[in-house]
């Protein structure tokens, strides 16, 4: 087993696991997934720690985990109690196409999927409205003749627009003119396109034929921090994929996804990630099942 769960990233990575429940304790698990995890807890009472933050977990929580982000999740149990949660687990490529309709819901996904998420543990209380999403499609799927895919697509689409209204913070989509968002998305493309290039705001303002000062203001107000900072995180992002992945050296790595030295990519990805990139490969042989 591997703390880094594998997935098939191919067009279908989808996967749901609906109610699962656990009675043996302590149950401890530690790993990272290469899609987005969204895990809903019905049941159960422990702590979650997100790449260093810890966070109390309790029944009506929602934990959301962004691609390869490390978390551990830790229920301590107690006699005739359970732990009951359902579990998505999705490529984020297989949701973007269905949202391309969908201008400002678009946006902010993609602020979901390769931003800096400010939150990523909510208390939904005695909303049952994400229960009763979740319900829904596990119900569909248990109808003969159900259609996969097309169940599939309409779970990520309501619920992805259910998270956009009523959870996640993603900057403010709904402040943005339709105008203002195709240029948010823009922004976000030319960004995915030369992350790994040193920042050119000048640059990037005359690719785009947009003013640095609206470019910097555009972007702090939808993501709530800097490009620089963003750039920043999307380069993590990219090394933890290259560390599982592939066999090239740390140097390499630091080189491509940066031009940094092996010295300061290292230090960068400890401040960050709380472990270095040589322990973070070293991950995918051990077994992530802590009891």
């Amino acid at each position: 087993m591997s703390y880094i769960d594998p997935m098939d990233l191919g067009p279908t990575a989808f996967r749901v696991t609906h109610r699962a429940r656990n009675t043996q304790w302590p149950w401890k698990m530690l790993h990272a997934h290469q899609g987005i995890e969204l895990l809903y807890v019905y049941e159960g009472e422990g702590e979650v720690t997100v790449e260093g933050r810890s966070f109390p977990m309790r029944p009506g929580m929602l934990l959301c985990f962004q691609p390869y982000q490390l978390h551990k999740i830790d229920v301590p149990g107690t006699s005739g109690g359970q732990y009951v949660r359902s579990i998505l687990t999705f490529d984020p490529r297989v949701a973007e196409p269905l949202l391309s309709p969908f201008p400002r819901l678009h946006a902010w996904f993609l602020h979901f999927w390769k931003g800096t998420l400010p939150e990523q543990v909510f208390d939904l209380g005695s909303d049952m409205r994400l229960s009763d999403i979740l319900d829904d499609y596990h119900l569909a799927m248990q109808s003969p003749g159900a259609d996969t895919k097309e169940e599939q697509a309409l779970l990520l689409t309501v619920l992805l627009r259910y998270l956009q209204i009523h959870v996640v913070p993603g900057g403010r989509m709904s402040e943005l003119s339709a105008k203002t968002t195709v240029h948010v998305e823009k922004m976000m493309d030319w960004v995915e396109a030369n992350y790994k290039q040193p920042l050119q705001l000048e640059r990037m303002a005359a690719e785009l034929h947009l003013s640095s000062y609206y470019i910097s203001h555009l972007f702090r107000k939808y993501t709530g921090i800097s490009l620089s900072a963003y750039i920043a995180e999307r380069r993590l992002r990219e090394a933890c994929d290259q560390l599982l992945t592939t066999t090239r050296s740390i140097r390499e790595i630091a080189e491509d996804v940066g031009s940094f030295s092996s010295s300061h990519f290292c230090q960068l990805f400890k401040k960050r990630k709380g472990i270095s990139p040589q322990v973070y490969r070293k991950m995918r042989g051990q077994a992530f099942d802590l009891m």
